[in-house]
């Protein structure tokens, strides 16, 4: 029998979010008998749920500590921490980092070692800073991140574009792997929805939903605006948020400001959108880029409509009921279209998930050849 591949996932930190979502699914499904995926982060001083989540499954963390980039001479140290972890642990034989371009040099030291698979994972298509000097220090960083890496890949096509360049998946240079889920945890299910409407008391209302980070991206100002027009269509409606970040209490603010503080739930952490989402009648989802949303592919699955922005790559479309909306339209005709669809029968979507590409397992199995093709 083979011995198993040795594999470290770098991701930045373990909040809560799409990229996290995604590696702890691969991580919960993966045959360790194939690969050992260990797990590498940075240290931000909090101190994630996640990481526990892992380290209960058996997974190994590793975390620099007091180790975070905020500052351009925050990179000395990082440098320094990187060059010392590498130096201690050098027996992998894949490196996937599933980060921006301000982490290429996970693949430099990686390359110094003589790690033979690198990976650089585009899962985006825009900065989170509206810093310039930040946006302008991570486009030079996209030059040594492509050097240093074996293999470029990309969540979408518009991911891999955005962070290696125009033409790179027509050249080859890039490949396109599809996000994807747990489909059968997310398929609708009558039963919990009642069950969550009651917890939440949401019996005979009109729910829309949203699961993102109060962030910029995630754009939730135009979504509240979005929802006080729904409702002055249909007084009986209510917006369930989940998620955490540093806008959130402003988006509280602007929900008291709009009059609609008794009709958006704000859930915060959840470890269970699956079950939240079988509340939801519909997804609204107004981002400002992304690259391929997991949210998108889970709500979707929940056999839901799906409102999300034009900003956001086509690649995530399989359901009949994914309309997308230009932000360049305005919140009330967003909200005409919401209204207009209404709730719908919800179906099982599971062999479309599989017949799309967006099925767990078939994705682990295509990293697998990814690491492998070489060997």
């Amino acid at each position: 029998m083979h011995k198993p591949l040795k594999v470290l996932f770098f991701i930045d930190r373990l909040r809560l979010g799409g990229i996290q979502a995604l590696a702890k699914d691969i991580l919960a499904h993966n045959d360790r008998n194939r690969m050992v995926i260990d797990m590498l982060n940075l240290d931000d001083g909090i101190e994630y749920p996640l990481k526990k989540e892992l380290t209960d499954m058996g997974i190994t963390v590793y975390q620099l500590k007091n180790i975070w980039l905020r500052t351009p001479l925050d990179f000395f140290s990082y440098w320094k921490a990187v060059d010392e972890f590498f130096k201690n642990h050098h027996d992998y034989d894949v490196v996937h980092v599933h980060s921006g371009s301000k982490n290429y040099y996970i693949l430099k030291a990686a390359k110094r070692w003589n790690i033979p698979v690198r990976v650089a994972h585009a899962h985006n298509t825009g900065f989170q800073s509206k810093n310039p000097i930040s946006i302008l220090l991570g486009n030079f960083l996209k030059i040594p991140m492509k050097k240093n890496a074996t293999h470029l890949v990309g969540c979408s096509k518009m991911a891999c574009e955005w962070l290696f360049g125009k033409g790179c998946v027509e050249r080859g240079e890039a490949r396109v792997i599809l996000n994807a889920i747990d489909c059968k945890l997310f398929i609708y299910n009558e039963a919990v929805r009642q069950e969550v409407r009651k917890e939440l008391h949401l019996e005979n209302q009109f729910v829309l939903g949203h699961v993102g980070r109060f962030e910029n991206q995630k754009n939730h100002t135009f979504l509240l605006d979005i929802f006080a027009e729904v409702v002055k269509m249909k007084p009986e409606s209510r917006l369930v948020l989940v998620g955490i970040g540093s806008l959130m209490e402003a988006m509280k603010a602007k929900a008291n400001a709009l009059g609609l503080a008794d009709k958006v739930i704000f859930l915060g952490f959840r470890s269970d959108r699956e079950r939240i989402m079988q509340a939801m009648d519909s997804f609204v989802f107004p981002s400002l880029y992304e690259g391929l949303s997991v949210v998108l592919i889970e709500a979707q699955a929940s056999g839901m409509p799906v409102f999300v922005s034009d900003s956001t790559t086509t690649e995530v479309s399989y359901s009949p009921y994914i309309k997308f909306l230009s932000l360049k339209q305005s919140a009330q005709e967003w909200a005409e279209e919401i209204v207009k669809r209404g709730a719908v029968e919800r179906k099982d979507m599971s062999a479309a998930i599989k017949k799309a590409g967006f099925e767990i397992n078939g994705m682990i199995d295509n990293l697998y050849h990814l690491y492998t093709e070489y060997k």
